[in-house]
């Protein structure tokens, strides 16, 4: 007698169970390895590393900086995820590499640094009229990839960063209009480079040649405006800066306001015009507030609260500092959050408010240690050392 066969409805039942098992083993899979998503916070683009085509030639309209500079202009994330501007991310990079332009970017430090909490690499291949654009999303635990190609660098750039858009925000879905990125002149680059390096006459020079060629660049005329600033050398500074705020003023560019009148605000302070420095900032605080420029704001309440202070406006310098912290908090900048905690806690000291100040520098040097910055680490344990002392000595 042969054994009896199963039914149909149990072959049925079996595939049932098996097409389920399949199912969630692939839910699962899914699941592990679904991108982590991204916290709220800052975006940090990396200069773009661009390697000429076959024939060793390469638009001379684009560096690492002007492509870097087109990837931030062309990024709309929203306002949950701002974007460190070029020179800021200049600045930082400076701050890592200890002004060795040359050596290997340590991703980890740079958010540490910058408070990103996510980092964009990218770099670009040209070979036969066409370029390839191969880009890493960091997180603190996580990276994505992606790769795009087109005609030419401009429309690679252009891809790419909404490819990016895409994956890190995908509910937001602008268009923005192309850029001529200022920092595609070589002689820009080439000052920048300088400054690194600390060669601040040779900069000058190569920023006063470019002016008289290219007199709409605003960003060489700040940068040759904070030269100036910095070798006291206040009747040329204030003719750069007259010029330059004009020229801002016409192409409605509130970003370049707002850090034009800061410096201008700078050189009024040193020059005990401190009531007029003092207007200058307001104005400066509307212009960065038009375009979200939290760092620049920042920096405003800080000078704003250092000012107000040395008049004697204790009230409002504190809350001038205040306004600071919130400012580079935004950001998730730890830099300018020191900065502002320190005045805070030297305002304090100087009201004899001991345990106050003790709090303040205490939340700064928790900001700053483990984070590379020791400077800025060994300035605000000294300022620690100090209050310890005023407090046992009371």
């Amino acid at each position: 007698m042969q054994p009896a066969r199963p039914s149909n409805k149990n072959k049925y039942i079996a595939a049932i169970v098996v097409l389920l098992l399949v199912s969630i083993s692939v839910y699962a899979y899914l699941i592990s390895t679904k991108s982590t998503p991204l916290p709220n916070g800052t975006i940090l683009v990396l200069p773009v590393n661009i390697t000429p085509d076959n024939s060793g030639n390469i638009d001379p309209q684009w560096n690492r900086y002007a492509a870097m500079d087109m990837l931030i202009y062309q990024l709309n994330l929203g306002v949950n995820y701002p974007l460190l501007q070029t020179e800021d991310i200049i600045n930082i990079i400076s701050l890592v590499s200890n002004e060795q332009p040359n050596k290997t970017i340590d991703i980890k430090q740079m958010m540490a640094i910058s408070g990103a909490v996510l980092v964009i690499e990218s770099s670009i291949t040209g070979a036969n009229n066409q370029y390839q654009l191969a880009f890493t999303l960091h997180q603190q635990q996580h990276t994505e990839t992606g790769v795009v190609n087109a005609s030419s660098i401009e429309q690679v750039l252009l891809t790419a960063a909404n490819l990016m858009a895409q994956q890190i925000h995908p509910q937001q879905n602008k268009t923005t209009p192309q850029l001529h990125s200022r920092f595609s002149p070589p002689q820009l680059v080439s000052a920048i480079a300088l400054l690194q390096g600390g060669d601040t006459v040779a900069a000058e020079e190569q920023l006063t040649a470019l002016i008289n060629t290219t007199p709409d660049n605003l960003v060489a005329q700040r940068l040759l405006a904070s030269i100036q600033l910095q070798q006291h050398q206040y009747q040329q500074l204030n003719t750069t800066l007259i010029a330059a705020i004009d020229l801002a003023t016409h192409q409605q560019d509130e970003r370049e306001l707002a850090r034009l009148r800061l410096l201008l605000a700078q050189s009024y302070t040193e020059t005990d015009r401190i009531e007029q420095a003092l207007g200058v900032l307001t104005i400066a605080k509307t212009n960065a507030a038009k375009v979200k420029d939290w760092l620049t704001l920042g920096y405003i309440s800080q000078l704003a609260g250092m000012i107000n202070q040395r008049i004697g406006r204790n009230d409002e310098a504190r809350e001038q500092f205040k306004k600071a912290i919130e400012y580079h908090q935004i950001m998730g900048y730890p830099i300018g959050q020191t900065q502002a905690l320190n005045e805070l806690a030297e305002l304090e000291v100087i009201e004899f408010n001991y345990p106050q100040a003790y709090r303040y520098i205490n939340r700064s040097y928790e900001l700053v240690a483990h984070r590379g910055l020791d400077d800025l680490e060994k300035t605000t344990f000294k300022l620690m050392t100090k209050i310890e002392n005023k407090m046992q000595h009371r």
